[in-house]
């Protein structure tokens, strides 16, 4: 059997009204059930089950949860004596600007030079007076409700409470007239996804028949707020989380702000769809997403940003949807922004599900800290193993292909050994992951498919409903057998072989919204396995993954981005190493086609 084995998935692409009454067949006892199972014969599902018998020793695991060594224990320890976290230090670390010359931008005359504000760009203009965090509010409420009047990307922004904005930001404003700073995103805006729990926003996971109100902030979010931090409103999101184009027929589908031409509407990739499409545009240095099979990275990598899926229960946020494949994590436009937003949120919590969060070491950013100095050294990169799987890169489309081999030899360049590695049955690993994911999701939302609500779903979200209804207890089982192979897999991989995995973010670049699916949207699952091709392994293993840009596509000039990985909890590691990509880049981080300049010294209101 060859090493590699992942395979495309094969069903057909169906959109518009048949899409509709192919849903509505699935739902069908007799014929719905004889459909899928034909669609499971084709793809062979039975192979993973037949696998999972196999493994006579292996039992099954259900939390991806690392439980580290006596070794590991001490070696944390020693990193954070060595590296105590420090946010106000984190916060004024010098780093370059993320900037570069501009593309064709269809919202505003192009300019010869641009920059992705940071975090301190906020909070360093709020302390010398240049602005305020009333000033950049009102600013930000003007550009998305003229976003909103114009429709022109209204499907963003779904829900903003502008009163009590307006006045946290007063708030804001009065503490750095006092002095009195709250923390290190003091009167910072930023933008959360849909589905995580917020105070003052009802969570309806991106349909229209769900709004359930929030009590208690979730603990990251929390976190946030006790530093400062200003909640703008809650973003878009593929419906019900479930799925990795971004569509929603009930909010608007997000346009991609790299798509140049305004005939055409690409994907911004999701389910973290507003997240990445707000960050990637200006609106905001940090959103925060969620990632069951690819959620932040799959839309950041499409959208040009930076996007940190941590490991599982670093920050913390259970959920009764995906709840041993989600994962919590923040979407900025720099590395040293996601850095940041990762030593505010992770950490153990006191009252999460059985404590699960308590078995992780202390936070801290060592291999980031320790290296910075070193970090224009041409060996830079010295003693660190980056592994790559070649045959798994290779399957792929040239352009990414190609650019991902320019950011190897980057890496080789400052002094990295790149070592050959491979990561046996992916096949088994990818249809595990996906019977354990729409499981999830569809026990979550078994009530209201089977009620009157069932079409007020998309027809999309239907159909993946009626696949994650159709498995059984023994291929849930299984699905879990092979999850604890894979987990051995990768801690003997991190634990022996490498430092680091390398891999493409995406196999292509963001996919048309085509005219045929606007007002049905479409069931494409071949697509959305092929967006997920990099991303499943750190959902189901729980281990760390992060996503940059690191090139372009020469005819659409559309981001194309790098996936790197580490052992669980070593998300340091993928900060030393993202942060060394500067220069795969040749002319930097180009400027999305939609962009807004709201710390400018025009008023860009979009």
């Amino acid at each position: 059997m060859p090493l590699y084995n992942l395979r495309s998935v094969k069903t057909p692409r169906l959109c518009g009204r048949l899409l509709d009454l192919f849903s509505r067949i699935l739902r069908l006892p007799i014929i719905g059930r004889m459909i899928i199972e034909l669609i499971k014969k084709k793809n062979k599902i039975n192979e993973m089950v037949r696998f999972a018998m196999m493994m006579t020793t292996k039992g099954t695991l259900y939390y991806p949860i690392h439980e580290m060594t006596r070794e590991e224990e001490a070696m944390h320890r020693g990193m954070v004596k060595e590296t105590p976290l420090d946010l106000k230090e984190v916060a004024t670390m010098e780093m370059e600007p993320v900037s570069s010359s501009s593309i064709n931008n269809a919202w505003q005359e192009e300019e010869e030079e641009f920059r992705h504000w940071k975090i301190s760009d906020y909070t360093s203009r709020y302390l010398n007076g240049t602005t305020t965090p009333s000033k950049i509010v009102d600013r930000l409420i003007r550009i998305i409700q003229n976003m909103n009047d114009k429709s022109k990307n209204s499907s963003i922004v779904t829900q903003m409470n502008v009163e009590q904005l307006r006045s946290e930001a007063a708030q804001s404003t009065k503490r750095y007239q006092d002095g009195t700073i709250m923390g290190v995103l003091d009167g910072v805006p930023i933008l959360v996804k849909d589905e995580v729990p917020t105070v003052g926003f009802p969570v309806t996971r991106g349909v229209s028949f769900l709004s359930k109100t929030v009590e208690k902030d979730v603990f990251p979010i929390l976190k946030l707020k006790q530093q400062g931090a200003l909640l703008v409103g809650k973003t878009n999101q593929h419906e019900i989380g479930l799925g990795t184009t971004g569509y929603n027929l009930f909010h608007g589908t997000p346009r991609n702000p790299y798509g140049k031409d305004d005939r055409i509407h690409y994907y911004t990739g999701g389910s973290s769809s507003g997240c990445a499409a707000a960050v990637s545009m200006g609106l905001v240095p940090l959103a925060i997403g969620g990632d069951g099979g690819g959620s932040i990275r799959i839309p950041s990598s499409l959208c040009g940003c930076v996007g940190l899926k941590p490991t599982f229960k670093r920050m913390l946020m259970d959920t009764a949807s995906g709840s041993s494949v989600f994962h919590l994590g923040p979407m900025t436009a720099n590395v040293h922004d996601a850095a940041l937003a990762y030593a505010i949120m992770a950490g153990e919590a006191e009252d999460d599900h059985r404590h699960q969060s308590r078995k992780q070491p202390p936070v801290h950013l060592h291999a980031y800290v320790t290296t910075m100095k070193d970090s224009r050294s041409l060996d830079s990169l010295r003693g660190l193993r980056i592994g790559i799987f070649e045959e798994h890169i290779e399957d792929a489309d040239a352009n990414v292909v190609a650019v991902t081999r320019k950011a190897i030899e980057h890496y080789q360049s400052r002094g990295a050994e790149i070592i050959q590695i491979a990561i046996p049955h992916l096949q088994e690993i990818h249809v595990a992951h996906g019977v354990t994911i729409t499981t999830e999701i569809f026990s979550h939302m078994e009530n209201h498919y089977y009620s009157n609500r069932y079409t007020k779903f998309s027809p999309e979200t239907r159909v993946s409903l009626a696949v994650g209804a159709s498995w059984s207890s023994s291929e849930f089982l299984a699905a879990q057998k092979i999850r604890s192979y894979a987990m051995d897999l990768m801690e003997d991989m991190f634990r022996d072989k490498v430092d680091i995995i390398l891999s493409p973010a995406t196999p292509c670049v963001a996919p048309q919204l085509r005219e045929d699916a606007m007002s049905h949207g479409e069931s494409n699952l071949t697509q959305t396995a092929q967006l997920m091709r990099y991303a499943v392994l750190g959902n189901f293993t729980g281990i760390p993954a992060m996503v940059f840009p690191v090139g372009y596509d020469d005819e659409t000039s559309l981001p194309i981005s790098l996936q790197i990985q580490a052992a669980h909890w070593r998300e340091d590691l993928l900060f030393r190493v993202a942060r060394e990509s500067n220069g795969i880049l040749e002319h930097g981080i180009a400027k999305p086609a939609m962009y807004v300049d709201v710390l400018g010294t025009e008023n860009d209101d979009g």
